[in-house]
């Protein structure tokens, strides 16, 4: 087994010695050894993951978040997540949830890990990009966690705040112990507590009431001056431009400080009343939204490095998604959502009664939000999560195995090997992320634990997160290199020959059909179509209601056809409206065969 000396990305060699106030470690991993010794093999087709369900390969495929990753989220992420599915819209829960994890990092500060010989802390930065009126608004629900500890719902300083008549701050945004600015020369580094002055709350300052959010557009200096103030706050806006707007123009080009941000890198100013100071560990996450035009111009910034190229791309966790016209109920009372029952929703997350409506279960979870974030500022030396062995090598298992089939195919742009490096980093954010989440709901450990373990549910649940979004980054940077940028003629070669074997795929699964079959499956509807509709037709090809049924289903299997949401039904297509058009891109395929050969690493085998 790889131990943690053994491994370049867990090196905890300058952990800090002693006899540390360990809290409870999460359960055991169960399924450690369901790796093979050779990493070629991993994602073969003997593995334990989650896809050996067809259904959730095909999900996988249209890219949502997998059933299996949503039966290993925390309650606090789970609940408001299953009562957004279960108004039948599963791309506004994958919207949600991609929102909420960025924002919960916000709620972590003093939590720390060790990557690559470093102390990192688990921000993040994600992004939902989608045509207009597509549900991207269902990103707001996210920011809700957070509005208990906000004095106000919208970002930047609240006009309700006081303000320090010395720095123009409001006086309820301290700097977090480990976090606080310092002039130059105070701080000797970021790599780990004894390394760093511990600090203490300013006076009459009460961490659980500082503001979370920062304002995008904003200018530099302005960004610069209240990271010192929060180093843990949250950049969230449904609009890419308010972004692209201030890191466009001369005042606000501050993509520097967002590159230095999600590393945890030391950000150095000059002011003229203190002097050169030094954030020693900036930990900003972001949370976006917005459409594919607009996307071009936040990721180059001032113009001049089109795509994928100025390295802020690579950060990013991206959610990409087209929508099929049609409309939806505009008029759903709270009420009636809590009325309904579990069983209304086809993916959901089978984790016993829920009761409520989404707005009682944000509620109840924004509180234990507020008071995670109250105690771990209130800390005055980081909580440490440590990697255990067998997580690590799950961790480096995943990631090399890509890497390898990366390399092999050689098609991959070289944009996108990036990505794929910090993606690696990015499963451990969530991982961490998700473990405090746990800890919010059961409560932390005392002040004096210096550190907790992570738990196999947390790195299985980070690991298959991270390569979902990789898979969507495919096919962002595809177009972005496309609008953006040089046409790379081999991806689109290669795109142009995957769909046309996907029909021809398509074809031969037609032909294993009878007759009667193939007219009836011609005869269904171009567009989504209901399970009464399916059956209305069942009578004019001389098919019985209940034999209709088993074609679908098993038709489904075959990838004929393709479940956009309950009870409806939808022709596959080599290129679907609705769903990332992956498809023979280069790389995705490597990617979904070692999310397929994930192994359960917690609660037995995957379904």
């Amino acid at each position: 087994m790889t131990t943690s000396s053994e491994n370049p990305f867990f090196s905890d060699t300058s952990q800090p010695q002693g006899p540390p106030d360990t809290f409870i470690p999460p359960p055991a991993l169960e399924s450690a050894a369901d790796y093979d010794e050779d990493s070629s093999s991993f994602g073969g087709t003997d593995s334990s993951g989650d896809a050996s369900s067809s259904g959730e390969l095909e999900s996988l495929r249209q890219g949502y978040l997998s059933r299996r990753i949503l039966k290993l989220l925390p309650e606090l992420l789970a609940e408001p997540a299953f009562r957004i599915g279960q108004r039948g819209d599963l791309r506004k829960r994958d919207v949600f949830l991609t929102g909420a994890l960025p924002v919960w990092a916000g709620a972590l500060p003093n939590v720390r890990f060790r990557y690559e010989g470093t102390g990192v802390s688990p921000n993040l930065y994600s992004a939902v990009v989608a045509p207009p009126a597509s549900g991207k608004s269902a990103l707001r629900h996210a920011r809700k966690y957070g509005r208990p500890s906000s004095s106000t719902s919208s970002g930047g300083t609240s006009p309700e705040s006081r303000t320090s008549p010395k720095s123009g701050a409001s006086l309820e945004s301290g700097a977090y112990p480990e976090g606080r600015a310092s002039p130059q020369g105070s701080s000797t580094g970021q790599e780990g507590p004894e390394e760093e002055p511990p600090g203490r709350e300013r006076p009459g300052v009460r961490a659980g009431r500082r503001q979370l959010f920062l304002a995008a557009d904003s200018s530099a200096a302005a960004l610069k001056r209240r990271l010192e103030e929060i180093p843990h706050g949250v950049i969230f806006e449904t609009e890419f431009q308010a972004l692209s707007r201030a890191l466009g123009s001369s005042w606000g080009s501050f993509t520097d400080v967002l590159l230095k941000g999600l590393q945890n890198e030391a950000i150095r100013m000059s002011r003229s009343s203190k002097g050169a100071v030094t954030i020693p560990h900036p930990a900003p996450s972001i949370a976006l939204a917005g459409t594919p035009a607009a996307l071009g111009g936040f990721m180059s910034g001032s113009g001049s490095t089109p795509g994928t190229g100025n390295g802020l791309f690579s950060r990013f966790l991206f959610y990409r998604f087209d929508r099929e016209f049609e409309w939806s109920p505009q008029f759903r009372s709270p009420q009636s959502e809590s009325t309904q029952s579990e069983g209304t929703q086809s993916e959901d997350l089978q984790s016993g009664e829920r009761r409520g409506s989404l707005e009682e279960s944000l509620r109840g979870a924004g509180q234990k939000f507020r008071e995670a974030r109250r105690q771990l500022g209130a800390r005055e030396t980081p909580l440490w999560v440590s990697v255990p062995g067998a997580l690590q090598e799950a961790h480096t298992r995943a990631f090399r195995s890509l890497t390898k089939k990366w390399r092999e195919d050689g098609s991959v742009p070289r944009s996108m090997q990036a990505s794929l490096t910090r993606s690696g980093l990015q499963a451990v954010k969530i991982a961490v992320v998700l473990r405090g989440v746990r800890l919010a709901d059961s409560g932390f450990p005392p002040a004096s634990t210096q550190s907790i373990e992570l738990g196999p549910e947390d790195m299985e649940a980070g690991i298959r997160l991270s390569l979902t979004y990789l898979l969507h980054a495919i096919e962002v940077g595809a177009r972005l290199q496309g609008d953006d940028g040089p046409q790379d003629t081999c991806l689109q070669e290669k795109a142009l020959q995957e769909k046309a074997r996907s029909q021809s795929k398509l074809n031969e699964r037609k032909r294993d059909l009878t007759e009667r079959q193939r007219e009836y499956l011609e005869a269904l509807p171009e567009e989504p179509f209901s399970t009464a509709e399916a059956k209305d037709l069942a009578s004019g090809f001389g098919a019985s209601k209940r034999g209709v049924q088993r074609w679908l289903k098993s038709w489904r299997r075959a990838g004929l056809l393709r479940k956009p949401k309950r009870g409806m039904w939808a022709k596959r297509r080599p290129e679907r409206e609705d769903s990332p058009r992956t498809e023979g891109l280069p790389g995705v395929e490597s990617v979904i065969s070692v999310i397929d050969g994930i192994p359960a690493l917690v609660g037995g085998r995957a379904p």
